[in-house]
This record gives structure tokens, sequence and C-alpha cells, in this order.
């Protein structure tokens, strides 16, 4: 049998005491495919670290990849517990490939980013993924001209940006992280116009924002640097939808169509899961609220919206964390990372 390609119950089997909290030896280092794990899937640990004062630090990342055949990472700068060069070195070993997820502010201060850069080049890193905002547009902003001091900081400093990149020949993707509208973003990045800065497209968060995810990939693929890969649920309630992450292939998502297109544009992308284990996001698209950040309330857009997608909606709640223990809601997300990671090996063929 090939050993990349287990039926399932041989693969849980393999991957049984990962989803109990023992990380597996991982000594060899496996054959680099596209599919990556974001450390955003493991935010129940990196909260519950935080909480005892004890790192998530990187080597424990590539680890829990290697032992789930993963091809490489999307790991935050900070996992890096220093910047020695042996330590660097060792990382860059035991891994296929590394992508690093910096803040944005680093764009806005060269002697940062060039900081950056180096740790990039010590890890055999070339691409960056970074957010402009960390929270949500309709919930961050409370009326057009916050949003508006937002917008135009970020496309001052994104275009200011674009000689450093191409300097350390670093791709920078920009998520579509609940801020931008799908055409914004474009706007954004063909007003610039360059090779370095692209799109790390979220295959869900625009969902958010009343678009349609094939519709959003269809027009951020061109730019594509790397990739949030997950599967969306939806669930209808009075002001709006639940709106959640779920194990792939049990979400709405024609997720062999998005890889394929976004292969399309670019053959070398990586497939970073982000399967973030959490209770429903609340969606009040149908309140005033939600619109201050845009000329108007769209009707149009919101009929498209429930037609297309609300229309699928779960009959079933979403699933929830809420209630569990810490130990319990770790246990759930590792079982949800290793379902996933099943899923894009032996369905998606990643």
């Amino acid at each position: 049998m090939n050993s990349r390609n287990p039926n399932r119950r041989e693969f849980l089997r393999a991957t049984s005491s990962l989803a109990a909290g023992c990380w597996l030896s991982g000594l060899m280092k496996e054959p680099v495919n596209s599919y990556g794990i974001a450390y955003t899937s493991f935010m129940l640990q990196l909260r519950r670290a935080r909480s005892l004062a004890q790192p998530f630090p990187a080597d424990q990342l590539l680890k829990i990849c290697r032992d789930l055949k993963a091809g490489g990472c999307q790991m935050d700068i900070a996992q890096l517990t220093n910047g020695d060069p042996e330590y660097l070195k060792k990382l860059r070993q035991s891994a296929g490939f590394i992508e690093l997820s910096v803040n944005a502010g680093v764009l806005e201060d060269e002697a940062a980013f060039a900081k950056v850069a180096a740790t990039a080049e010590a890890l055999g890193v070339s691409r960056l993924r970074v957010a402009c905002l960390s929270g949500r547009r309709y919930e961050n902003f409370d009326d057009m001209t916050s949003w508006r001091a937002f917008a135009d900081r970020w496309k001052k400093a994104l275009r200011s940006a674009e000689p450093l990149l191409k300097k350390h020949k670093l791709l920078v993707g920009i998520e579509n992280h609940k801020d931008w509208t799908m055409d914004e973003l474009a706007e954004i990045l063909n007003g610039i116009g360059s090779p370095y800065l692209g799109v790390c497209l979220d295959f869900g968060n625009n969902m958010s924002l009343l678009e349609d995810p094939l519709e959003t990939a269809e027009k951020l693929a061109p730019f594509v640097v790397t990739t949030h890969l997950k599967d969306m649920a939806v669930r209808s309630y009075d002001e709006g939808f639940e709106l959640s992450e779920v194990p792939l292939g049990k979400g709405i998502l024609p997720l062999a169509q998005l890889v394929a297109m976004l292969r399309k544009h670019r053959k070398d992308v990586n497939f970073c899961l982000e399967m973030i284990t959490r209770d429903p996001l609340l969606v009040p698209y149908k309140t005033d609220r939600y619109w201050v950040t845009h000329d108007r309330k769209d009707e149009k857009r919101m009929a498209l919206f429930e037609r297309r997608i609300l229309s699928r909606s779960s009959i079933e709640p979403l699933p929830r964390i809420a209630g569990l223990s810490t130990e319990e809601a770790q246990k759930v997300e590792m079982k949800n990372v290793i379902d996933c990671t099943y899923y894009a090996l032996n369905v998606l063929k990643l």
C-alpha cells in the first residue's frame, strides 16, 4: 500500500496518539507536498500555552506537521524562540516548506522588515502572510470615517512597502481577513502591480462580507501567494447567520474546484490548513450597524447571498466548544486537524 495514501481507519490509528496529545517521534523528514498546516489551526493550544506562560514553539508545530505527513507549515514568527543561526538551520532542515506569518506593521518599518527578511532567509522562507486587520470590519468600525482612515493607511503602507519586498525578494500575501471585499483588495493589488505583493487567499472569510467563495477565489486567484485552506458551514439566525470552520468535506465549499482554480494561476501554491476550532461567529448582516462601512445597505447582495449560500444552511446546530473542559476542547481541535489532513492528502490529493 502507498504509505502516503492510507485508508481512513489506518490513518486515524496512526495519528491516534496525536489526538490524545502525545507527540510521535517524527524522526524522518517527510517528502514535501503542497499541504501545510497553519499555526492558527491550534489556537486553543496557543491560548493555553500563553495562560501557563509556556511557549508553543516552532519546533513543536513542525513536529506535529511531520507526524501528520504535511509537507510544511505556516508559522507565526513569534513561535521562533530565538534568532540563533544554528537554531534556525535546524528548523529549516527538519521542515518541508515553511511560510511565516508576521504582523503587518513590519511593512511600515524598514528596519523591522529587514530583520524579518534575515530570519526568512535563514529559514528558507520565500512567502509571508500578513493581515491588515486583526478583527472584523463589521465589528471594529463604528462609522465610515474610521473605516476610510484604516483603508487609506494600508493602501499607502502597502504601496510604500513594495520596494522592500523587491529588495529582499520576498512574496507577501495579504489575507482577505474579513476586512477588504474582493473588489477592494483586487483594486489595491492591481494599482500597485507588483509580483511581490499578492493574496493569502482564505477560502471562507469573505462569506462574512456576503461574497460567494467561488467568486472571491476567481477574483483574487491571479494574485495568490499562499492560502488558508478551510471548509465552512452556515446557519441562519434572526439577525443574520452563524459562520463556522468545519473539517474539510463537511461544509459547503467546492474545495476541489477552488484548489484547481488557484493552481491554474500559481502551480507552486501551498494549501495551508486553517481549521479554527471555536464557537460559530455571528454575522449580523440584517442590522444597520453591519453596513456602516459601506455606501449603502445592499439589498441585492443580501438576496443573492441568501439564494446562493444561505439556502444551504445547516439544519443541525453548528459545532461548539462552549462547555467543554480545556482538555476536551484541545482533543476536538486535534481531531479536527487530523480529519482535515486525511481529506487534504487522500481526497484533494494535495
